[in-house]
């Protein structure tokens, strides 16, 4: 039994509540109106039934909502996708950023070209490429292969020649400084201390390394010097000068007011220029003592009337072989000793060549005592002479030209007579 005070369930025995002791009223189920009951149950089933059907209607119209969002949602891609992709300009820009160069070329040609706007609109697009792709790489967002590929793209299109150039000397610049600066770590671990600051000192100021570089080249400048001075005195005492100065003038460079190199330089280059004109005085007395056809003497002379000098030159082969032919270069002085020219039919050059055809000179024999060369220069104008042999040919077909004769022209050619 229920409480009617309460609403605590209690015996049907119970006279009052066992809760709150109200009292209780009897109530014979026999006596509620069955009809009443039907009606009241009919309508908790009409309630519960709209209820459900009210939640099923809801639910089926959220799905139709989500359903119609998703389809509109993927209308406006389709549709975006499609102006997209007609669109030259973004089609062109796609094609860029994807690497393909001939697609590109392509639809430059058929669709962009000749339209100004869309042509500068291009021309915007690729810089700004170019620029991120440098900033990318500087920023090691991209590897030095993906710049290059993305650069290489742009520069096939042909356009704005001169900032794809910057573009590839920047990246270039910094690959170059990021290589120099792992050399050189390396050099540095190794304590190659030469080769460490050299490297070092190609990292460039764009390079996150730089500030770095710089570090390790004053952290270790004077451990360089001394290995520097140790390595040329090492060369220097070898004779080995161009080696010394060498590794001298690369250190001045890295500092270039240390007067301690720069005097060491000094003292090896005078010492390597001593070498030099030595080894050059070696090389020409080998050559004057194998030539094969010499000047023996050489004088000037009168043609029969007395009216031009001729250069009479005497020659011995010093071969085992017969001289068929050949050449000799002629240089005249006057009576002080100063250079002088040919006359006009032989052409007015301080170097006179003359040639000899069929000598027939025999192995270990002279020639020109009965023979000169005229040099159409007033009688009495030159005084003294000096020959060597260019060229000669002999009988056999065998050919050979004076070593000695470069350096003969170049030590007399154009100087006083000595």
């Amino acid at each position: 039994m229920i409480c009617p005070k309460c609403g605590s369930e209690n015996s049907d025995e119970s006279l009052f509540c066992n809760k709150c002791g109200a009292k209780l009223e009897t109530t014979n189920v026999d006596n509620i109106d069955s009809n009443e009951m039907k009606n009241d149950i009919a309508d908790n089933e009409k309630n519960h039934k709209k209820v459900f059907k009210d939640k099923i209607k809801f639910h089926i119209n959220k799905k139709n909502v989500i359903l119609s969002c998703s389809v509109l949602v993927i209308i406006i891609f389709v549709v975006s996708g499609i102006i997209y992709f007609n669109n030259p300009i973004s089609k062109y820009k796609s094609d860029i950023r994807n690497n393909k160069q001939t697609e590109a070329a392509r639809l430059y040609n058929d669709k962009i070209k000749g339209n100004s706007d869309n042509e500068n609109k291009i021309n915007s697009f690729l810089k700004s490429e170019l620029l991120d792709i440098v900033n990318s790489f500087k920023n090691e967002e991209i590897d030095f292969n993906k710049a290059k590929d993305r650069i290489d793209t742009i520069k096939s299109t042909g356009l704005i020649s001169i900032d794809v150039n910057n573009a590839i000397d920047n990246v270039n610049n910094l690959n170059n400084s990021r290589i120099a600066f792992k050399k050189a770590d390396e050099f540095l671990k190794n304590n190659n201390l030469i080769n460490a600051i050299k490297e070092y000192k190609n990292v460039i100021s764009d390079d996150k390394n730089y500030e770095k570089a710089k570090e390790q080249i004053n952290n270790n400048e004077k451990k360089y010097k001394e290995q520097v001075l140790k390595s040329a005195e090492e060369f220097a005492n070898k004779k080995d000068y161009d080696e010394a100065v060498e590794i001298l003038s690369e250190a001045i460079v890295v500092f270039s007011n240390d007067a301690d190199l720069t005097s060491k330089n000094e003292i090896y280059e005078k010492l390597q220029q001593e070498k030099l004109e030595t080894e050059k005085i070696q090389k020409i007395e080998e050559a004057k003592n194998k030539q094969e056809l010499v000047v023996v003497s050489s004088s000037v002379v009168s043609d029969y009337f007395n009216i031009n000098d001729q250069a009479k030159v005497i020659v011995k082969n010093n071969t085992n072989k017969v001289v068929k032919k050949f050449t000799i270069g002629i240089l005249m002085y006057d009576g002080n000793g100063y250079p002088l020219k040919s006359g006009t039919l032989a052409g007015e050059n301080e170097l006179f060549k003359g040639k000899a055809e069929s000598v027939n000179i025999q192995a270990g024999k002279t020639f020109g005592d009965s023979s000169a060369w005229n040099l159409y220069t007033n009688y009495g104008t030159v005084a003294k002479l000096n020959a060597c042999v260019m060229y000669v040919e002999y009988y056999d077909g065998d050919k050979w030209t004076n070593d000695y004769y470069n350096y003969w022209k170049d030590e007399y050619l154009g100087k006083p007579y000595k």
